[in-house]
């Protein structure tokens, strides 16, 4: 779990299981389209998730991955909005309840899991 590929299977997992159990609420609550707004909002943070501990693990030799927390959640921001027009646009008839609640869980589950995993000590000794 300590490696680059650990830390990412790990992230990964993590939001396909939440998703998974989120898609079934969802269904009960609203219907099939309800797990489709979990899909899309589970695509829309694995992204930024894999591209913010990739850029954590580059830097973690500098000392400084934490604020790739940071940068992370800005790019993570930007993605979810972009793709919170997109879906929009694409799916006008996937509401609030449907899709957009989902994303706001999402969001915050995927911002816990990858900050544990950018903050996870390196195999390689070169964190301290």
């Amino acid at each position: 779990m300590q490696s680059h590929w650990g830390r990412q299977l790990v992230f990964t997992m993590g939001m396909l299981v939440f998703g998974c159990l989120e898609a079934a609420f969802a269904c009960g609550w609203v219907g099939l389209k309800g797990a489709e707004g979990v899909t899309y909002s589970v695509a829309l943070c694995l992204v930024p998730g894999w591209l913010t501990i990739y850029i954590a693990d580059l830097l973690r030799h500098r000392d400084i991955a934490a604020y790739a927390v940071i940068a992370g959640t800005a790019v993570r921001m930007m993605f979810v909005l972009l793709g919170l027009f997109a879906v929009g646009l694409a799916r006008p008839d996937l509401g609030f309840r449907e899709f957009t609640v989902w994303l706001i869980v999402g969001y915050m589950v995927s911002l816990a899991l990858e900050t544990w995993m950018v903050l996870q000590p390196s195999d390689s000794g070169d964190a301290k």
